[in-house]
């Protein structure tokens, strides 16, 4: 996530919003260890205040990987938390692990397809019908498909 977010810059040199996403990356890492689930919360936090920063102080353009930096936030959260939750001492269900890491994946793999398709609508001008509509309709695809991996059908 820090590399994304220095690369949002625009290599601007805004050496706080890098400095930010490293943090954010050190606190992630100390929560797990230390077993703080609220600091995984607050590292997230920070790591998506820095990418918008990253954003804002980039000029405005639209950043086609947004989707994929939603869903890495997603699934950082949710492996951080699993992590500190499975640090605890319990008897622990392959199944239910298999199950939560499809789930954590379907979700984040839901939330990129979804923001794409905000940028596609949002760039709908620009890409004629053609292009919209193919979007449109491999938007839908990955949607069910992901629909069908998360029920396990």
């Amino acid at each position: 996530m820090a590399a994304h977010t220095a690369t949002a810059t625009s290599g601007r040199g805004h050496g706080a919003v890098i400095a930010a996403a490293v943090a954010a990356s050190v606190a992630l890492a100390a929560a797990i260890v230390a077993r703080w689930e609220a600091g995984v919360v607050w590292a997230i936090a920070l790591a998506a205040a820095a990418y918008a920063a990253g954003l804002a102080l980039a000029g405005g353009a639209l950043d086609q990987w947004a989707p994929l930096t939603a869903a890495g936030l997603v699934a950082s959260a949710e492996l951080g938390e699993w992590a500190v939750e499975t640090a605890r001492p319990a008897r622990i269900d392959a199944g239910i692990m298999r199950a939560r890491a499809a789930t954590i994946v379907a979700l984040a793999a839901a939330g990129a397809g979804a923001g794409w398709l905000l940028l596609l609508a949002s760039n709908a001008g620009t890409g004629g019908l053609a292009i919209t509509a193919a979007g449109l309709v491999a938007t839908a695809a990955a949607m069910l498909l992901v629909s069908r991996l998360a029920r396990g059908t």
